[in-house]
């Protein structure tokens, strides 16, 4: 039971730390008032909001004053235009931004601003030019915007000292009762002190008992505690292992969940993460209206920087590209990769396309930049095709696949640029897909042909040769051109098979004419780069010779400028590797790209081909007759030979004798032939050739 001394002192104790409490309590009060005096900062972004909001009413309505109803200046419709908008874009941020809904909430008419926004908007950019009446009326509107938001401003002023007041009265009274409360606090404090004083011989007997029982208790404990210590640690151990083996579980699921999510060189979002956060996307923009934008990116050239620097020099590159890309996306988008140099990037909660084309614009830019790599200058840029939903689909496959045919028609337009899609692409990329299916069924079923175009020796008159030109009947879609399937089948790698059978059977047909005619023909096929980097052409082409026993001084491959641009110690050594072999190596269409002296020096070539752009306007041109001239003075110092083409008149082929090129071909000789009007035309040229 306890004591009434005892007893008096809990309660007098009591009472102290109440009226402490309430003191402080008072002070706490006191200090939050005087504080609440100060316009917060909350207050002060409102102001500042509301000042920027009328400093833009009154420079949007001095443009209208210069644009309207005759422009002052060149540019005064221009800068009401940017003001304009900006007022647009301060409408938005009061209609949906904490600050503009405060103002609202605060007595702002927010409806009256936005209901002569719109009316502005429609008188002024409608399909009829605004009258005298009108612009009057949008300069009265102005006027009336600017005198309301000035009124407001005040009145919140006003209010504020108001309610400042008001607040600082209540502070003065609050000090008043914190000071009566803090004397009390002190006097009750003093008694409390003098008590305890009083009945410090009984707290301190106190204390000697319970420090004697305290220290029997630990000896107690100790004695258990020894017997514990032992059983603790061996339970140390045991959990020790148990979180260890937890942690180990846990990286393992973590590693497996990065690598089902993430691609583990760019670190990007994988497909399977880029579904998943492509479709919450279409999610939210069902449920509030917004569209969904998707790009689907492919890197240009990257393949040929891949081929002659190297896989890993192509995987510093994608993890450089992947960075870059990160750097221009908002937190709120993705950006995946899905292979090679594929990537997709998702542009959620997209109101206005111009955002699209900002976004995809710094893209390009960022990408084109060159790429210090390995101690290389490297040079890549980006096709992009772009999507959008609801517009263009609403399933996460649909709108892929037409991000894809936009992609395609963004590096048929040159590449290092983007395309939104349109149904157009559906249809191309439809043709496309059945194009590239029927490319395959001619491969198997053996539908392409070769026609033959004459290569004449000028000074002589004689046929000295023929160049095989592959041609392609689709029964669907008549004969189509070569410039549009060769490069579709160096895309899907079947320019390799196809190329080996061009060469074998021009290789084919050219014994067999010489068993005919007795003219020893030299033969000249084109070769792709692409056949240089997947296979081992110079051991095709001994191959070929050995299996139709043509002879290898008869034949010329012709390859482009591009072939020689890789500087690839393998693309070198197969070049030597044929030119061993007794081949010819001929440089086509020279002059259109980027060969060099040092080119010419370095590469085994010993035949020029004259590009047919030159020779058109020989003798028309004098810029083109001196290029010629140049290039046949440059052959005959290298002692290389040099066959025209593109020859279509006797002009033409005068001054090419003149200047002492050795060969000429084009349709001032004859067209490209076919197989069996090639051989009638080459057993004629034999039978001139007897009868002379």
């Amino acid at each position: 039971m306890i004591k009434s001394s005892s007893r008096t002192s809990i309660i007098i104790a009591t009472m102290m730390i109440v009226v402490i409490m309430l003191s402080m309590f008072s002070s706490f009060w006191l200090f939050r008032q005087i504080s609440s005096m100060q316009v917060g900062p909350t207050r002060s972004e409102l102001v500042f909001f509301m000042r920027q909001y009328e400093y833009e009413l009154m420079r949007t309505a001095a443009h209208y004053a210069e644009a309207y109803p005759t422009p002052r200046f060149a540019d005064s419709q221009e800068r009401f235009d940017t003001w304009f908008n900006i007022l647009w874009s301060r409408l938005d941020s009061i209609e949906s931004g904490r600050l503009g809904g405060e103002a609202v909430a605060d007595g702002f008419d927010f409806e009256r601003l936005q209901t002569a926004i719109i009316y502005i908007d429609s008188v002024l950019y409608g399909s009829e030019a605004p009258d005298a009446d009108t612009v009057d009326n949008v300069r009265m509107l102005f006027k009336q915007l600017i005198e309301e938001s000035h009124q407001y401003q005040q009145d919140r002023d006003f209010l504020n000292r108001e309610v400042a007041l008001e607040r600082q009265m209540k502070s003065y009274e609050s000090y008043r009762n914190s000071l009566v409360f803090s004397v009390i606090a002190l006097i009750l404090g003093l008694i409390v002190a003098v008590y305890l004083y009083r009945n410090n011989k009984r707290l301190l007997d106190m204390q000697a008992g319970l420090e004697d029982r305290v220290e029997q208790r630990t000896h107690e404990l100790m004695l258990s505690n020894i017997s514990l210590k032992s059983e603790i640690q061996e339970r140390y151990k045991v959990e020790e292992q148990l979180r260890n083996s937890q942690m180990i579980a846990e990286e393992a699921k973590e590693r497996v969940e990065y690598q089902a999510n993430f691609d583990s060189l760019t670190k990007l979002a994988n497909r399977n993460l880029f579904e998943d956060r492509f479709s919450q996307a279409i999610a939210r923009a069902r449920r509030d209206g917004s569209q969904v934008a998707l790009l689907f990116l492919d890197l240009d050239r990257f393949k040929h920087i891949n081929d002659t620097l190297g896989h890993s020099v192509g995987d510093e590159l994608l993890r450089e590209a992947s960075g870059r890309i990160l750097n221009v996306l908002r937190e709120s988008d993705t950006a995946s990769r899905f292979g090679g140099d594929e990537f997709a990037v998702v542009l959620p909660d997209v109101r206005d396309p111009l955002v699209i084309e900002h976004i995809v614009g710094r893209i390009l830019d960022e990408l084109s930049m060159p790429y210090r790599l390995d101690g290389n200058d490297a040079f890549v840029s980006a096709s992009i095709g772009v999507t959008i939903f609801p517009d263009d689909g609403d399933s996460t496959g649909t709108l892929l696949r037409k991000a894809d045919s936009a992609m395609y028609k963004a590096k048929e337009r040159g590449r290092n640029n983007f395309q939104f899609f349109t149904p157009q692409m559906d249809i191309e990329a439809h043709d496309r897909r059945k194009l590239e299916a029927a490319l395959y069924d001619a491969l198997e079923h053996n539908e392409f042909m070769l026609n033959y175009q004459p290569v004449f020796n000028p000074h002589t008159g004689r046929l000295v040769g023929a160049e095989a030109l592959i041609r392609w009947y689709d029964h669907e879609n008549g004969f189509v051109a070569p410039d549009v399937f060769i490069p579709l089948a160096e895309e899907i790698g079947l320019i390799v098979p196809i190329g080996e059978w061009v060469l074998r059977e021009a290789c084919r047909q050219a014994v067999r004419w010489k068993q005919t005619s007795g003219l020893p023909l030299h033969l000249a096929v084109n070769m792709s780069y692409r056949q240089f980097q997947k296979q081992d052409v110079a051991a095709m082409v001994a191959g070929v010779l050995k299996d139709t026993g043509l002879e290898p001084e008869r034949l010329v491959l012709e390859i482009t400028e591009g072939l020689m641009m890789a500087d690839d110690q393998g693309i070198h050594d197969q070049l030597d590797n044929i030119r061993q072999q007794g081949v010819s190596l001929a440089i086509d269409d020279f002059g259109t790209g980027y060969s060099s002296l040092s080119y010419l020096k370095k590469f085994p070539i010993n035949i020029l081909k004259i590009d047919r752009s030159f020779v058109k306007d020989l003798t028309v041109d004098p810029d083109d007759d001196e290029l010629v001239k140049g290039i046949l003075s440059m052959a005959q110092s290298l002692k290389l030979q040099v066959v025209a083409e593109g020859v279509e008149n006797r002009e033409q082929e005068a001054f090419l004798v003149s200047n002492q090129c050795l060969f000429t071909q084009g349709y001032y000789y004859s067209r490209p032939l076919s197989q069996p009007d090639f051989e009638r035309y080459l057993m004629q040229s034999a039978e001139a050739y007897r009868s002379a």
